[in-house]
């Protein structure tokens, strides 16, 4: 079987993904360049409706096979299922870490849809704690700093008086907010191990790779106490509530002032359970299994 995997973004967490994809495919699957030359096409759903429906029409006239993965969907300008169930029924599998299902009877939509429930994975080869000086006090990352907690943590470590990692855009904060864009794996890595929390605060829904990468790092995650976060980060994260900016802002100057009497420590047990849990091969062949 041929395979069109390639996405129409270069977003770190989507290219993990694409990467994986390649790197676990069963031997008689193909990947080919080009939409034209696969039999099915995997569609990365992380945007527009309008965007998603206007591919899927076009490889549905090319007599094409599509798979799809759903990177969003409450955040999205159509939030209800009712607006992606026909998407969802036309595809070989939908694999998405939000329980879609569940989703759908909630918007009391019906439909039968084959559907795996799956979270994304790490590499711990490349994620690994390196023992040194946890000089940052927390690690975020993000391209829209607002709807990810950059701003929460950059106030937060400010009233710690304590330095903070970013990995994005300039943040023009000060020099104890340092900054990077366009690293590799490994210095990301290095990042976490020099970290003592890594923020996973992203609004609304969303999967946050830093968590799992982080933990194998050593760095402590936090995240927002929604449903999606607790099922697969429960007893790995520190969850807060989702509240107005100022009050995350108290919360995580607090979290951050207690690090000193009682360091939020990862346990090798810990790695254990995320390593198993969040292995990309094992992930992958569920996700295969569905298509060959």
């Amino acid at each position: 079987m041929k395979i069109f995997l390639e996405p129409t973004t270069d977003s770190r967490g989507v290219m993990r993904v694409r990467d994986a994809l390649v790197r676990y495919k069963p031997k008689n699957v193909e990947i080919v360049s080009s939409p034209s030359e696969c039999d099915l096409a995997v569609v990365h759903v992380y945007g527009r409706h309008s965007s998603t429906e206007k591919q899927i029409a076009s490889l549905k006239k090319a007599g094409k096979r599509y798979a799809m993965i759903q990177y969003a969907l409450r955040s999205t300008m159509r939030p209800s299922t009712k607006d992606w169930i026909d998407m969802w029924k036309g595809a070989e599998v939908v694999w998405s870490y939000y329980n879609l299902k569940e989703l759908a009877i909630e918007d009391n939509v019906s439909g039968n849809f084959l559907f795996y429930y799956a979270p994304l994975g790490v590499d711990p080869k490349v994620f690994k704690e390196t023992k040194q000086e946890r000089k940052f006090i927390v690690m975020a990352s993000s391209q829209h700093a607002l709807a990810e907690g950059a701003r929460e943590c950059a106030f937060a470590a400010k009233a710690v008086r304590k330095p903070m990692f970013f990995l994005g855009h300039e943040l023009r904060r000060g020099s104890d907010i340092i900054c990077k864009t366009g690293i590799s794996d490994e210095e990301l890595a290095n990042y976490y191990s020099k970290t003592t929390w890594v923020s996973g605060l992203r609004r609304v829904e969303g999967f946050e790779l830093p968590v799992i990468e982080g933990l194998l790092c050593g760095a402590r995650p936090i995240v927002f106490d929604r449903p999606h976060y607790r099922h697969w980060f429960d007893k790995l994260a520190v969850h807060i509530p989702e509240e107005p900016r100022e009050k995350v802002i108290e919360n995580l100057t607090g979290m951050f002032q207690m690090s000193d009497i009682v360091p939020p420590t990862v346990t090798e047990e810990e790695k254990a359970i995320v390593r198993e849990r969040f292995n990309w091969q094992t992930i992958m062949k569920g996700f295969y299994g569905q298509l060959t």
